[in-house]
This record gives C-alpha cells, sequence and structure tokens, in this order.
C-alpha cells in the first residue's frame, strides 16, 4: 500500500508520558508508511531530551506562538501524509493496531473527512472521570451511530453531532485544504467537525482506535478547564447560559449522582470514596462555576480574569 500517514504529536512540558506516548506510536504496526511530527512549544522539562532520543521530525516554536488550532495546521503544512493522525503528549495507543485502525475508515469511504476513536481511563484516575469516559464512548457515542453528516438531526443535536477529539483522531488532508483548523484557544477540533459536517463531508467514530487519556484535575484546573471550553462553545451554539439557580441545581444534581457511583464502586476503598465523594463536590463546583463564567466571558473585568483564568484563554481574551 502507497499510502503515507503521519502523526502529529504537540507537546509543552509534557515528561510524564512523552517517553511511553513516542514508544507507543513509533511501534505501531501498518500495512503504509508513516511519519511522527513532534511540535515542541518550549518545555522547560526533560522533554526535548525524550523527543531526541526517538526517531521522530521534531518543530520547535516559541510559547506565545502555540494555538490549539493553528499549531495543528502548521504540523499539516510540516506533514507529508494523505492522512494526519493527531494525538497529544499524554495519550498513548493502547495497542499497534491504533494507526490502523484509526486510518481504516478513510479508505472504505472517500466522503469521510475526520475519524476519532476512543479513549479509556489510565489507572488510579478520578473513578468519575473514568465512569464518564466509558459511559461517553460505550453509551452516548457507540449506541447512537457511527458515522455523522449533517441531516434533519443536526440542529437539535449538535452537541454529539460536532464531537470530535484530537486526542486521538485522524483527518484527510485534502479536506483539511479546503478547511484548515480556526485560530482558536479551545475545541479547535469540534469547531472543525462542525465545519466540515456544514460542507456536507461526513465524520466517523473508529471504537478499535484506542488510546489511554484521561485527566484528575484539581476543583481550580476544573474551573480554568470549564472556562476555556465553554468559552469556545458559546460561540459555536452549542451551549446556552445557565441561571445561577441552575446551576447550582447542576452542581447538586451531579455531586449526588457522583456520590452514588462512587459508594458502589468496589475498587475503592472505604478511605477512598470519602475522598473522592468530597473531591467530586468541589470539583462539580468548580467545573460548573467555569462553565458559568465561560458563557459569559465577555462580561467578566480583566483584574478577575487575571486571577482565575487560563493564560492561553487571556491571550485570546485580548485580541
Amino acid at each position: 500500500m502507497s499510502t503515507l500517514v503521519s502523526v502529529i504529536i504537540p507537546v509543552k512540558n509534557g515528561q510524564e508520558f512523552l517517553d511511553e506516548v513516542l514508544t507507543a506510536t513509533l511501534t505501531q504496526k501498518t500495512e503504509f508508511k508513516y511519519e511522527v511530527v513532534v511540535i515542541d512549544s518550549g518545555s522547560k522539562d526533560n522533554s526535548l531530551e525524550i523527543i531526541k532520543k526517538h526517531n521522530v521530525k521534531l518543530i520547535q516554536i516559541p510559547p506565545a506562538q502555540f494555538n490549539h488550532g493553528l499549531t495543528r495546521n502548521l504540523g499539516v503544512q510540516e506533514s507529508q501524509g494523505e492522512f494526519i493522525a493527531f494525538i497529544t503528549q499524554d495519550a498513548t495507543p493502547a495497542n499497534e493496531y491504533w494507526l490502523s485502525n484509526l486510518v481504516k475508515p478513510f479508505l472504505e469511504d472517500p466522503q469521510i473527512a475526520g475519524v476519532f476513536g476512543k479513549h479509556i481511563a489510565r489507572p488510579k484516575c478520578d473513578p468519575i472521570v473514568a465512569f464518564n469516559l466509558d459511559y461517553h464512548f460505550e453509551k452516548t457515542i457507540s449506541l447512537v451511530r457511527k458515522t455523522w453528516k449533517k441531516d434533519e438531526s443536526y440542529e437539535s443535536n449538535k452537541g454529539i453531532y460536532v464531537f470530535f477529539s484530537n486526542n486521538n483522531s485522524c483527518i484527510r488532508k485534502s479536506v483539511w485544504e479546503k478547511i484548515p483548523f480556526r485560530q482558536v484557544e479551545m475545541s479547535e477540533d469540534q469547531i472543525w467537525a462542525q465545519d466540515i459536517l456544514e460542507q456536507g463531508y461526513i465524520k466517523c467514530y473508529e471504537p478499535s482506535a484506542v488510546v489511554y487519556h484521561s485527566h484528575t484535575y484539581s476543583p481550580i484546573e476544573w474551573f480554568k478547564r470549564s472556562f476555556d471550553e465553554y468559552r469556545a462553545y458559546i460561540k459555536i451554539g452549542l451551549v446556552q447560559k445557565d441561571s445561577i439557580l441552575s446551576s447550582f441545581k447542576t452542581i447538586y444534581g451531579l455531586s449526588v449522582g457522583d456520590i452514588q457511583i462512587i459508594r458502589k464502586n468496589p475498587e475503592l476503598s472505604v478511605q477512598q470514596k470519602y475522598y473522592w465523594m468530597l473531591m467530586r463536590v468541589l470539583n462539580n463546583m468548580g467545573r460548573i462555576s467555569g462553565q458559568f463564567l465561560g458563557v459569559r466571558h465577555d462580561k467578566i473585568p480583566d483584574y478577575f480574569a487575571q486571577m482565575f483564568f487560563s493564560g492561553q484563554a487571556q491571550k485570546m481574551r485580548n485580541k
């Protein structure tokens, strides 16, 4: 097979999992040739030393130049593949056939513009994050359909239609040449999925293309991430503004549900259960507060933004 695939991995201070990710990526079993392109945006840890141990193409950019959409566009421009796979510095291919499985749908249907794969939680992850990942991919995604195109259900189910994750994805380069990623601080993948669907292309889910990818965030980290996400979501019409009362009800409902799940988890000790029950209440407070303010980002005073919001959000806010 003459197909060439490029795998693009953005990196900044990714030493925790980077060697594991690169090793797993470079030992894929495929019937096609592939290259690995790493874009480092100013790592201060041992990431560069780890990268240089592997047979990859390294591109270095200054930290201020990083942007989720534009940096990935740069990676595509510097790659040779007909198909472009994306993972992140903490998303480890779960087996040797991840890349083959991710590319397979393109070879079956020329109208498919993008494919995303399944995420599974790492060991010792936040148990609710693990539960939600499993529920999302096994219930929400898998039980709906494998492919999506814009149809009569698009507007009423837009959130599921445009779901796409560059933690584990692949795109057709010829489509990207017409529809590149936008310059956005977050959710460049879902915005791209919306763009390609509205141009008549097809998006595909491939459950056999699996990566280990999950996060155990603190309440403050949940706050900042949710702010960034919902700042992006409100721009493309995926969410609406909830009232303060509705937000409190959401925190309560999520926390009650999380506590019930944790109580029934046989893998947790009693101490672990109490710890995670408390953490989930705090995490839900951080998460929903970030969502509430994220959709109102244009109303937030600058002094408040500098105290709480991520650097990427502050940079884009000032454009």
